[in-house]
């Protein structure tokens, strides 16, 4: 059975632990260059990883840096891969932008056969190159340094970066790290919100501009009924955000703007088949619409028109007197 510590985490489900929880660890192995030494370490129990490559690619490691367990974010398989892959490349192919090329030529020359044995020299070498623990120091030494320098460019402008915890914990300043990350929080905020009134300012602009063309459309049509002429039966769109939109047919528009009371038999006919209406003397006297074997005319649709036109007309001499 495994020997398992209890030890305490950077983060918890995600975010810094400051309640200072404990996780039980497992002690994975010590590693070193001969001058800076890691110890790495993984979560104890259920893997981390639902479909491993291998069997050490199974859980996440955590390197111990001051009394924390900082996530590396990889498997010691991964490290394994990421530390061996570029030398091993060197040593077979004369290195990795090489390796396509070299592997192509082997299945023309030799087939598959041929390149799978190269595969698996090519993993043997990875492992054995990978393996050194003098280069998985090295690499883990470059990844603390580069989350040392995101913390350093986060404490130099006061939290107008990100505050990485992992860098500050190399420096041994968490609690600054929390005080960042706080200024951080504030400035994302209020970049949000402004992010979100920019948007709410372009989507009125945009329904604006699109609904002008309608409230154009709808000017002409009635204005076409007070003097009379053709009213063509034009589709009008209505925008109520960039992204919704009803559409109408002007007639049936104006007939719900003005309370025309329309059944809802002669809408579909205005709908599907009227092209425009003839306005003369105040009445509707002629219409174009679509003639199919059999259609007729609406006849309830004269009695609606011209009781728009009457509507319509009324308010114009209302808004003179």
């Amino acid at each position: 059975m495994e020997s398992s510590k209890l030890m305490t985490p950077l983060f918890y489900d995600g975010n810094f632990n400051r309640e200072g929880r404990r996780m039980r660890a497992v002690l994975e192995k010590e590693i070193s260059d001969g001058t800076q030494t890691y110890r790495l370490w993984r979560a104890a129990g259920n893997p981390d990883q639902s479909y491993p490559r291998a069997g050490n690619d199974r859980y996440i490691l955590y390197v111990e840096v001051n009394g924390y367990l900082a996530p590396l974010g990889l498997t010691e398989f991964s490290l394994t891969e990421i530390c061996g892959f570029e030398p091993a490349a060197q040593k077979l192919y004369g290195g990795k932008e090489k390796r396509a090329a070299w592997l192509n030529a082997l299945q023309e020359s030799d087939g598959s056969e041929a390149v799978s044995a190269a595969m698996a020299e090519e993993r043997r070498e990875i492992e054995r190159y990978g393996g050194d623990p003098a280069r998985q120091t090295e690499y883990i030494q470059n990844l603390l340094e580069d989350h040392f320098s995101a913390y350093l460019k986060s404490k130099e402008s006061g939290g107008q970066s990100f505050p990485d915890f992992t860098g500050a914990l190399v420096m041994n300043e968490l609690a600054q790290c929390v005080e960042l990350s706080a200024a951080y929080r504030a400035k994302r905020q209020a970049e949000e919100a402004a992010r979100q009134a920019r948007a709410v300012e372009e989507e009125r602009a945009y329904c604006e501009d699109k609904n002008r063309v309608a409230e154009q459309a709808v000017s002409a049509a009635l204005q076409v009924i007070r003097e009379g002429g053709v009213l063509k039966n034009t589709t009008v769109k209505l925008y109520q955000s960039r992204y919704s939109a009803s559409s109408y047919s002007i007639i049936n528009y104006l007939m719900r703007q003005y309370q025309v009371d329309v059944p809802l038999r002669t809408q579909g006919w205005i709908n599907d088949k009227l092209h425009s209406a003839t306005i003369q003397g105040g009445k509707c006297e002629y219409l174009q619409y679509l003639r199919r074997k059999g259609g007729r005319c609406s006849q309830k649709f004269f009695e609606c028109m011209n009781a728009l036109i009457q509507a319509v007309t009324a308010q114009a001499t209302d808004e003179v007197a």
